[in-house]
């Protein structure tokens, strides 16, 4: 009777695929979790409404950002299609659809260029959607995480950690599986 063998390394890439995607959409929601924690909180935009079509932009001042800040946009109903653009005081142009009628963008402040951020948020999907756009500071990168919101503040570093060991085992896992399948079509040596 044959056994079934799979290779140790194919196991582990496996694995390591499972692991990071997993990792990868809880990474996409987990700032979902940390916006109650945020620091210095405030509304830039509340209970908007947004047809199918349109959209609403604005501008975020320098003097208005901590060091590391977040932009973040809620949409209701959460099945809603919302659209975020950022346009970045040096040129870059960031640009990400919602998943699940949410979607965020981290802004680091420079110190040297103390220009504006234009934003735009636009309604892409078929009916209309109330927004809501919060800026505020994320307490794990500027280092603030106190006792009453440490769970909260790791969660980013957490799944970053989960999609880290995912991608290694990934890699590890396909060394070990070509390794193996070297070794495997090695001609052995006859025996006389």
């Amino acid at each position: 009777m044959a056994i079934l063998r799979i290779p140790r390394g194919l196991i582990i890439a496996l694995i390591g695929i499972a692991v990071l995607v997993i990792g990868s959409n809880i990474f996409d929601s987990s700032y979902d979790a940390v916006e109650s924690a945020m620091l210095n909180k405030q509304y830039l935009m509340e209970d908007k409404m947004l047809s199918p079509g349109q959209y609403l932009n604005s501008t975020i001042t320098w003097n208005h950002l901590a060091d590391h800040s977040v932009l973040i946009v809620n949409a209701s109903p959460t099945s809603s299609l919302v659209n975020l653009q950022v346009d970045e005081p040096g040129g870059g142009t960031f640009g990400k659809e919602s998943k699940n009628g949410y979607v965020y963008h981290i802004i680091g402040k420079s110190t040297q260029n103390q220009a504006n951020y234009y934003y735009k948020v636009s309604n892409q999907g078929s009916e209309p959607a109330t927004i809501n756009v919060v800026l505020g500071e994320d307490p794990y990168l500027s280092g603030k995480c106190s006792a009453d919101n440490e769970v909260l503040c790791y969660a980013i570093p957490a799944v970053s950690g989960l999609v880290i060991a995912g991608m290694l085992a990934l890699i590890i896992g396909s060394a070990i599986a070509v390794n193996d399948f070297r070794k495997k079509r090695k001609p052995q040596p006859s025996q006389a």
